[in-house]
């Protein structure tokens, strides 16, 4: 079944509450005191049933200017507005002020009627007509229909159901993926069932069983049951006035101008980027550092606007917020002065989490509405960083799902690449090919005894902020593209390979003949470094990398040979038992204490031994 949202709009006492009971039988006036003052206070629903493939959800506003705060809330997520205006009155303020609230909206579609038509003469609903038509001229109302309507004697009604069922053929359908979004317009408890919130649900779907979050507090839960238009469901889908039963949530963890979404699908914000449309007569030095109320959803704010620069587009503006709030790209928003009351303007989000610095091209390319163009912007000023997708998703507001797709994109025009789940633009790519080249090559040139240098010396070379895990995948990558030698620890150029000397060859074997003859009195190596000369301890560095010396914890130099001899006696000794002391162990080697003890430790970390108080247990030596 295919659901339109329709919000009512215009003046105070023009009919609209009188107006969607006589289409619907519902009293959208649900309080009292609205019943008792004639007055709508709250935003009233009611649903009209137009055949059993189409039906309309009808939200109907308050029209004093004191209520225009709950208009907001209530034209969000509309598809359509049913303007109301009296026909014995004409044009008023709030006509004005809901239209342009509507327009700024970017609410696309909608119905005018004219209604109390019948307490008005006849040329005076054509004076009227005319008058609205002027109005309406350059709005997105400018070709919608005038309708004349009396609630009270039914004339008109009929049109007026006849042109509201023509809305859904101009509206399109709402993409039923994204991430849920439902802000909440009612929160209340009901006996037997719990906490029930309700709104239109402006994205993605619902189903029970599904965890959701709620922003700003955060709090969790879980969907027990839904309903859509009093009938339960097994999923709501975006554009359907939903009521949603919570567990695990208390009504006041739900209040009203919350939103409920995906646990742990998005993150809310104090600061962004919006292009900001100020109304006629309004400049933004009046604003800059003044506090004005944002209004999103069911949701309002106390905000600060301030211009994103001299050189910025027109429009573009820095937006910060006195308590978090839950916005994503695309989301549109009315300003308002907090005294005296009225509306200045409204605007769109296009960063909810932008840095704090800027190029002129990353500003421009702000108003790009492409989600790939989107997605390829904020990769771009991850820089080294990277993104991972789950925080792409959450920034833009996407799905999981959305963003896979768009990653995939970008990954085949060669604009994005994945790393171990991490994101980073073809831009970050290269300078990380180029980078590991320099790095490498100068290091070859200063250190040309060595293979390599360690991974995260590299890493650190480039840059820090790397993820350890993405750096990873990049250095394979590199690795199967040719570019570099991985051994290890190591990385070194593909083409590079040490080549010694004939005289670096003669020394070589003169410094390892020195630790070999040690045996198991260890030897420092600046014992058998010749004084000031460097390439002595580069030569001793080439024995190291070719695993025919080992370091010992305090720093002294022990020949693989001698380790060797070593290991063969523990062997014949673990024969007859499988411990040692530090005395049999002593005389086992034939060394002193001072050696035991570090020759013993070495054991450990070759987990040749391992230490069991003042024993070692003899492992597979």
């Amino acid at each position: 079944m295919r659901h339109l949202v329709v919000g009512t709009a215009g003046h105070i006492d023009h009919g609209k509450s009188t107006l969607v009971k006589a289409l619907t039988g519902v009293d959208p006036d649900r309080l009292k005191e609205e019943q008792a003052r004639g007055i709508t206070i709250e935003l009233g629903f009611a649903d009209l049933e137009m055949d059993d493939e189409r039906r309309i959800s009808f939200v109907d506003v308050p029209g004093h200017e004191r209520f225009v705060r709950h208009m907001v809330a209530g034209a969000t997520g509309v598809d359509a507005v049913l303007l109301v205006v009296a026909a014995d009155e004409g044009v008023m303020p709030q006509t004005r002020e809901h239209l342009e609230i509507c327009r700024l909206l970017d609410v696309g579609h909608g119905i005018v009627a004219l209604s109390k038509s019948d307490l008005a003469e006849p040329e005076l609903v054509e004076v009227v007509e005319l008058e609205l038509r002027e109005q309406l001229a350059g709005t997105f109302l400018e070709d919608a229909p005038i309708v004349q309507v009396s609630a009270q004697t039914g004339n008109g009604l009929d049109v007026l159901r006849e042109r509201l069922g023509a809305l859904f053929e101009q509206v399109p359908a709402r993409a039923e993926h994204g991430v849920p979004r439902l802000p909440v317009d009612r929160s209340f408890v009901l006996k037997g069932f719990g906490t029930v919130v309700t709104g239109t649900l402006v994205s993605g779907s619902l189903a029970p069983g599904d965890e959701v979050e709620v922003f700003p507090s955060g709090k969790r839960g879980r969907v027990r049951s839904l309903q859509v238009h009093h009938r339960e469901v097994p999923r709501a889908v975006a554009g359907q006035r939903t009521a949603v039963n919570l567990q695990g949530l208390e009504r006041g963890e739900v209040p009203r101008g919350s939103t409920l979404t995906t646990r742990g699908a998005l993150v809310s914000t104090r600061r962004l980027i919006a292009e900001v449309e100020l109304l006629p007569g309004i400049e933004p030095r009046h604003l800059e550092g003044g506090q004005v109320r944002l209004h999103q959803g069911t949701a309002e704010r106390n905000a600060r606007l301030h211009p994103l620069g001299r050189d910025a587009p027109e429009g573009l503006m820095s937006v910060r917020l006195d308590e978090p709030a839950l916005l994503v790209p695309g989301d549109r928003f009315i300003l308002r002065l907090p005294a005296p009351v009225h509306t200045i303007g409204g605007g769109v989000v296009l960063d909810s989490r932008p840095p704090r610095r800027l190029s002129d091209d990353q500003r421009a390319r702000l108003r790009d509405t492409d989600p790939i163009e989107a997605a390829a912007l904020r990769l771009e000023r991850a820089g080294f960083s990277g993104a991972s997708p789950a925080a792409l998703a959450a920034e833009l507001g996407r799905s999981a799902g959305e963003i896979d797709q768009i990653l995939q994109s970008l990954a085949q025009q060669q604009s994005a690449h994945l790393f171990a789940g991490h994101a980073f633009s073809g831009t970050t790519w290269a300078k990380v090919g180029a980078q590991v080249a320099e790095e490498l090559n100068a290091f070859h040139r200063a250190e040309p005894l060595r293979p390599g240098i360690s991974r995260e010396e590299l890493r650190g070379r480039i840059s820090g902020d790397i993820p350890m895990d993405g750096w990873r995948g990049m250095l394979e990558l590199l690795r199967q593209e040719g570019a570099v030698r991985l051994e290890g620890e190591w990385v070194g150029s593909a083409d590079h390979r040490v080549e010694l000397t004939a005289a670096d060859e003669a020394r070589v074997a003169e410094l390892e003949a020195r630790f070999r003859e040690a045996a198991l009195d260890p030897l420092a190596p600046a014992d058998v470094i010749e004084a000031g000369d460097d390439r002595d301890g580069r030569l001793i560095e080439w024995l190291y990398l070719q695993g025919r010396l080992l370091r010992l914890a305090d720093g002294r130099v022990l020949h693989v040979d001698a380790e060797a001899d070593l290991l063969a006696r523990l062997r014949e000794y673990r024969q007859t038992s499988t411990r040692i002391d530090v005395g049999a162990f002593k005389e086992l080697a034939g060394v002193s204490r001072k050696n035991a003890i570090p020759l013993l430790e070495h054991l450990d970390s070759r987990r040749k031994t391992r230490r069991i108080g003042n024993m070692r247990e003899i492992l597979d030596a």
